[in-house]
């Protein structure tokens, strides 16, 4: 296995392209810009934005009398010092001097301790010191360095809002903004997470709906002691959510997002992401139909080998996905795979280095959010019966039913969590339109195709005379945050699948309550996108080559078959 593989940036935008589309996009804001401007002086998001900075303004003080742990400092309400803000503690060191004329040009300052303002009055405050031995004179400071910051936005809220509230708070510059993947209501493992990810505090990003508007909340908390010290509630209105949604539209990743092209020198058909060694980092996992190859990823798009699942000839790998789903802190990699006209499903964990089947079972196997489902197969048929849960207690044990529509199997279908706890679910039908269910009755349904599916088989017939159609396993649908990520192919030659794929998308999905919102967000993947996954606020599609085949590598000389990854950036674009 190579351990690096080529990395190569493409930047595909031209000058008169990027001009036209600028005018365009003009005009389409000057028709839009007195609803805009209602919103100009009065953001909701801005003034959420400023409540988190002024915990975070330039300050600094002096200590004048230390008692119990307790420390008083010389600023107060005048200079808009506030409850629960956290000072560093400096004490003055040997004067600096210049290395040439030695005159005095500074002084030495040794950082102390921290502390954490308890009581706050007009000129003074009471601060509990957190840390270090703080002596009367020492000098306290909030420094204008980068805050590092867990940004953590629940399923209730809308994604735009989220992702716009996200932007604001970067562009101010004072914080330093992780993300996580991780998917809970429990604030002591989003602490956790945060601490993980070595973050100072946490910003946990609520919403719930009131009388058709959105109540957006966040909330403050110290991730060293999980304290909450600040909460923030805002009002925001229909109309803002739809000139925000509208920003989107123009402004949305496939306008000039940054990309990276990773040229693959193997055919892979399958591509996830997790942490597989515990080492807190995410791995890429893809598989070329029988083996599986774990890669790390760097920061500039290239790829170190790690580790390989060696498989056999006969193996035809059909769905890869990983779950840490006995909670021992590394995910295990799930498989299922077909072989001589069974299904062959595969846990494998990873210890010392290597890995080790834990179970193996005749059922699919999917990740469903962050429990395991299975549903049995019938040879020559397909899929069997209903879709069931699959539990650790010491082993793997079958739970109960998955409620999903009749007819729905297990690769078909995501959940789309409404407002009060309640369920929808979007599932791809045999003809690959997308369907919405409410309780089992269909409320919405694709305008169109969405390319057909990549892996299918024809189903047994008595005679060779006889075609009784095909099961297939249908696309990735990929939810965060009540947005649902799918892939759209366009063929080549009108409506002609056979022949091969032009080029590829990746669409969102957003159901509103009463309509489904579809917007493009990434629209430029020459050929067919196999499969994608989201690692670190990227989305990484896993793509093959218009007609199979990579004609520029014939020009030089290069093997033309084979795969590329694209990898775009989700957040802060």
């Amino acid at each position: 296995m190579k351990k690096n593989v080529k990395c190569v940036a493409q930047n595909k935008i031209l000058g008169q392209r990027l001009l036209l589309s600028s005018v365009l996009v003009l005009l389409s804001v000057i028709c839009c810009l007195v609803p805009l401007a209602s919103y100009a002086d009065d953001n909701p998001l801005s003034l959420m934005r400023d409540d988190v900075l002024s915990y975070f303004r330039h300050l600094k003080g002096k200590v004048v009398s230390v008692n119990n742990g307790m420390a008083v400092i010389n600023i107060g309400e005048r200079e808009n010092v506030k409850k629960a803000m956290r000072f560093i503690v400096f004490r003055e060191g040997a004067v600096f001097l210049h290395p040439v004329t030695k005159a005095p040009i500074g002084t030495l300052e040794a950082v102390i301790g921290k502390a954490e303002i308890k009581e706050v009055g007009y000129e003074t405050s009471t601060a509990v010191i957190l840390s270090g031995d703080v002596k009367v004179s020492d000098k306290v400071r909030i420094s204008e360095t980068g805050v590092r910051m867990l940004f953590y936005q629940g399923k209730n809220v809308d994604w735009s809002l989220g992702d716009s509230y996200y932007r604001l708070l970067k562009e101010t510059g004072r914080f330093e903004i992780v993300d996580t993947a991780i998917e809970t209501e429990n604030d002591s493992e989003i602490i956790t997470e945060a601490k993980r990810l070595n973050a100072d505090v946490v910003l946990i990003l609520s919403a719930k709906e009131a009388a058709g508007d959105t109540m957006l909340k966040h909330r403050l908390l110290w991730a060293d002691n999980s304290f909450k010290f600040a909460e923030d509630e805002v009002r925001v209105a229909v109309a803002f959510m739809k000139e925000l949604r509208f920003g989107e539209e123009f402004f949305g990743p496939q306008k000039g997002d940054v990309r990276t092209f990773v040229d693959l020198p193997f055919g892979v058909r399958l591509i996830t992401s997790g942490d597989i060694d515990g080492d807190g980092k995410a791995e890429l996992l893809m598989s070329t139909g029988s083996n599986i190859r774990l890669y790390s990823p760097g920061t500039a798009g290239d790829l170190s080998g790690l580790y390989e699942i060696k498989g056999t000839a006969k193996d035809d790998h059909i769905w890869l996905d990983v779950l840490d789903i006995n909670r021992d802190g590394r995910d295990e990699v799930i498989l299922t795979l077909m072989k001589d006209n069974m299904v062959v499903s595969r846990i494998y964990e990873f210890k010392g280095g290597k890995f080790f089947i834990l179970w193996e079972g005749d059922v699919f196997l999917r990740r469903m959010g962050n429990e395991l489902i299975a549903q049995e197969y019938e040879l020559g048929e397909g899929y069997k019966g209903a879709v069931f849960k699959v539990a650790w207690d010491g082993g793997y044990k079958k739970g109960g039913n998955v409620s999903i529509p009749r007819g729905v199997n297990i690769y078909d279908f995501t959940f789309i969590d409404e407002i009060g706890g309640k369920k929808l679910v979007l599932a791809y039908d045999d003809t690959g339109y997308l369907n919405l269910y409410d309780e089992g009755i269909r409320i919405w349904r694709s305008r169109g195709d969405y390319g057909g599916f990549q892996t299918t088989f024809k189903k047994a017939a008595p005679t060779i005379m006889v075609e009784r159609g095909e099961w297939a396993v249908k696309d990735r649908l990929f939810t965060q945050n009540r947005e649902i990520l799918v892939i759209k192919r366009i063929p080549l030659v009108g409506m002609a699948k056979g022949i091969g794929y032009s080029k590829s998308q990746i669409r969102s999905l957003w159901w509103t309550g009463v309509s489904m919102e579809e917007r493009t967000i990434i629209d430029d993947i020459t050929g067919n996108a196999l499969d994608y996954t989201i690692a670190d606020n990227r989305i990484i599609i896993l793509d093959k080559p218009a007609l199979g085949i990579k004609f520029k590598n014939i020009l030089k000389g290069e093997n033309p078959l084979g795969t590329v990854l694209y990898i775009y950036l989700l957040k802060g674009r």
